[in-house]
C-alpha cells in the first residue's frame, strides 16, 4: 500500500523536474538569441547605385552639422526634380509683385510664365491676382522658398520630389552605346564597296543618328529639370491676411473667430450682391417693369372676371324659388 501511494508523488516529482530543465534551456537559447541579434544587425543595408559609386544606409543620414539637410539632396550623384507650389495672399498687390521680381532676380532664377488678373468679370475693380511659375537652381531653391515670406502671407506651401537617376544614367549609358555603333558604322562605310552595303550601311546610321538625337534630347530635358527647381506660385490680393491656425484655440477663441469670419464673409457677399446689381440694373429693372405689368394684368382680369359671374349668381336665385 506504501508503494501504491509513493509512485504517484515520485511521477508528480519527475514531471516538475522536467518542466524546469526544459524552461532553464528555453531561457538560455533565447539570451543567446538576443546576443546574436546586434551583431547580425550591424552591417550597412546597401542602396541601389546608379551609377555615382557605393552608396550604404549611413551616407543617407542626416548630417550633424546641417538640421534637415540631407546628403541625399547635396550628392552630386543624385539626379532630384524638385518643384514647390505656393499661395500668397497680400493686401499690396503692387509691392507684392515688386518684392517677388526682385526675390527671382537675387536668386538667380526667372520667369518660365507670369499671368495677372485685373478684376473679375462682373467687376474690373475687385481684387487681382497672378499666376507665376518660377525656375531657380537648385542649390538656390531652399533659399527661395524661406524667403517667399517677404512677398506676402503664405498660405499653403507644397513640396515634392521626384528621383530620375535610374532613367537618367540609363538614357546616359544608351547614348554611349549608340555613339560607339555610330563610329564604327562609320568605319564600315569608309571600307563598303558595293552599292548595296553602302546603301545598307547609310540606313543603319540614319537610324542611329535619330536615336542618338532622341536619347541627347532627353538627357538635356532631365539636366534642365535637375538644374533649376520649379516653383508655381499663386499671388492673391485680398482686403484681409487670412489668420493662421492656432494649435491651442480655446471654444471661446473658435467661436468668437467663426463669428468674425462669418461677418466678414457675409458684408463681402452683400458688396457682390450690390455689384451684380449694379452691372445688371438695367435688366433687373426692365424684368420688375415685366413682373409689374404682368401683375396689373392678372388682376385687372381676375377683376373682370368676378363682376362678370356676380349678376349669373343672382338671377338664377328667383328661377330657383318659382320653382
Amino acid at each position: 500500500m506504501k508503494m501504491r501511494r509513493l509512485l504517484p508523488i515520485t511521477a508528480i516529482l519527475v514531471l516538475a523536474l522536467c518542466l524546469a530543465a526544459c524552461g532553464a534551456s528555453g531561457g538560455n537559447s533565447a539570451d543567446a538569441g538576443s546576443d546574436r541579434a546586434p551583431a547580425a544587425s550591424a552591417a550597412p543595408v546597401p542602396y541601389p547605385d546608379f551609377g555615382g559609386g557605393d552608396m550604404t544606409a549611413e551616407s543617407h543620414q542626416t548630417p550633424s552639422g546641417g538640421a534637415g539637410e540631407s546628403k541625399v539632396y547635396t550628392s552630386q550623384d543624385a539626379k532630384l526634380i524638385r518643384t514647390a507650389s505656393l499661395t500668397i495672399q497680400s493686401t499690396e498687390f503692387d509691392a507684392a509683385v515688386t518684392a517677388l521680381d526682385k526675390l527671382v532676380i537675387e536668386q538667380g532664377g526667372y520667369y518660365e510664365s507670369a499671368e495677372v488678373q485685373q478684376g473679375a468679370y462682373y467687376d474690373a475693380g475687385s481684387a487681382r491676382y497672378g499666376s507665376y511659375v518660377v525656375r531657380v537652381p537648385k542649390e538656390n531653391y531652399t533659399a527661395f522658398l524661406s524667403a517667399t515670406g517677404g512677398v506676402g502671407h503664405v498660405v499653403s506651401k507644397n513640396e515634392s520630389t521626384q528621383d530620375v537617376g535610374e532613367a537618367y544614367y540609363d538614357a546616359e549609358a544608351r547614348l554611349k552605346t549608340l555613339e560607339t555603333k555610330h563610329e564604327r558604322l562609320l568605319a564600315l562605310l569608309e571600307k563598303a564597296v558595293t552599292m548595296e552595303d553602302i546603301v545598307s550601311l547609310e540606313n543603319a546610321l540614319s537610324d542611329t543618328e535619330y536615336e542618338i538625337d532622341q536619347y541627347s534630347t532627353t538627357l538635356r530635358r532631365y539636366d534642365s529639370l535637375v538644374g533649376y527647381a520649379t516653383i508655381s506660385i499663386t499671388l492673391n490680393e485680398v482686403l484681409k491676411l487670412t489668420e493662421p491656425v492656432q494649435e491651442t484655440a480655446t471654444l471661446s477663441g473658435r467661436i468668437g473667430n467663426a463669428l468674425s469670419t462669418g461677418l466678414s464673409d457675409f458684408g463681402e457677399g452683400l458688396g457682390d450682391f450690390a455689384v451684380w446689381i449694379a452691372y445688371h440694373l438695367i435688366g433687373v429693372v426692365l424684368f420688375l417693369a415685366i413682373a409689374a405689368a404682368a401683375w396689373v394684368t392678372a388682376a385687372r382680369i381676375r377683376r373682370k372676371h368676378c363682376a362678370g359671374t356676380a349678376p349669373k349668381t343672382e338671377e338664377s336665385k328667383p328661377s330657383q324659388e318659382k320653382k
